[in-house]
Parts: C-alpha cells; structure tokens; sequence
C-alpha cells in the first residue's frame, strides 16, 4: 500500500489577523466528546470490563464506536474486520468545507492522458462502485472505521488512457490548497478510489462530497476531500 508519508505535513497558512491556523485532511479541528468519557449510566463493572475487551475501545469510553486505542497504530497491520462501524455522525471532521455548487462541479483528469475527462456529479454516480469497510487511521488523533463506497481510480485512468512516460497521478481538492502525490502503481487497485457515499449515505460535506479519496491501509493524511481534479504526470 502507498506510504506517501506528504500527507501527513501540517501545512501552517498566516491568516490576516496574524494568526496561525493549521490546515491539513489530518488535523482534528471537531470531536465529538470533548469531555472525558465515562462509563453509560447503570453499567455495572463486569459490563464495562467487557465493553473494554472490543477492538479498539478506550477503557470507560460509553461510546461503541470508539476506537481511539488505534491511534498510534499502522492502518495497514490493523484487521479491521472485526472493529465496529463509526456511525456518520462521530466520523471526525478536519478543514474547512469550500463550496462546491455541484450543478457547475466537474472532475477534471488531465496530464499525461490519451483524452482528457471532465466528467459531472451526475456522471460520475453511473460509474461501477466498489464499497469497502476501511479504517482511517489520522495518527495521535483520530481513528474511524466506516463502509466508503465509490470509483475506482483506476477505472477513471483507465477511461483517460495513460500516456507511456507517466510516473505519479496527482490529486486536488476544490479547497485550493490541498494535493496530493502517489506513484502510479500505488494507485491501480480496488482500496484507492472516489468515495460519494459513507454508511449507505450520500458523503456529507464536512468529510468531502462530492468526492473524497479513500486510500486502504494508507493514513488519514493521504485521503484528500473535496476532489476535482486528478493529473498525471
């Protein structure tokens, strides 16, 4: 699995009132228990022992899908088969959403390509899916396990033709600040593709809609949000 190790940069931007804010697909700016856990209210100590022995589980932690023990762990040596599924609402959220109007949205693939694509939304929802249950791992901060449906990249590169000479595919998000870099043949597998869909629901804002890179067995910093446009060079 890649290891582009780009993606876990912090990148510091100074904004006008000479203050410092940190952007980067891996930063947790919202958590969803800001408070220290505690055990649910008339658990005994024998159900919360149990509770402790699931994947992942912070001790004391009331919540089923936490999995905040997998912190510091490599995505690529966790078995996730058996972890639970984060639920949508306590998926972590990091950045800041640009606006998309998705009426005017296009996926651009350009580059080193035999036919340039700039495909809609619309269009872009009729391609073959793969869904996958992958843990994203954003590490000393975060870990999440969700069901992420989507294209696979290497079905759209397919489609573009890649051009003989070709190294790296580049991916960009609508933010205007965020990219990110993968070797060709890091990405021509079923665990790289474009996620529309979280949970059986349409990828909210706040985690990427239109489109976010899902990278099986890579770190959170790596899964770009907001994708529009993927070159190759």
């Amino acid at each position: 699995m890649p290891k582009n190790h780009l993606g876990l940069l912090f990148v510091f931007l100074m904004v006008a009132s000479g203050s410092v804010i940190a952007v980067s697909s891996c930063v947790s700016i919202q958590q969803d228990s800001a408070t220290p856990p505690s055990p649910l209210a008339g658990q005994t100590q024998d159900e919360i022992e149990a509770d402790n022995q699931i994947p992942g589980r912070t001790p004391g932690n009331d919540r089923a899908d936490d999995l905040s023990n997998l912190i510091n762990r490599d995505p690529a040596e966790v078995d996730n088969s058996k972890l639970p599924i984060t639920s949508t609402e306590h998926l972590h959220i990091t950045g800041s959403a640009p606006e998309v109007d998705i009426t005017q949205y296009r996926l651009i693939i350009d580059g080193l390509v035999e036919n340039e694509l700039a495909l809609t939304y619309e269009t872009l929802l009729g391609y073959p899916t793969v869904t996958r249950v992958v843990l994203l791992i954003c590490p000393a901060f975060f870990a999440d396990n969700a069901e992420w449906m989507g294209i696979p990249v290497k079905t759209l590169l397919k489609e573009a033709g890649i051009k003989p000479g070709a190294e790296v595919v580049v991916f960009y998000s609508a933010d205007g600040y965020y990219e990110q870099k993968f070797s060709i043949e890091d990405i021509l597998h079923d665990g790289v593709f474009l996620a529309h869909t979280v949970n059986g629901e349409v990828l909210p804002v706040e985690h990427g809609f239109p489109l976010r890179l899902v990278v099986e067995g890579d770190f959170g910093g790596t899964w770009i949000k907001w994708v529009d446009r993927i070159e190759v060079r």
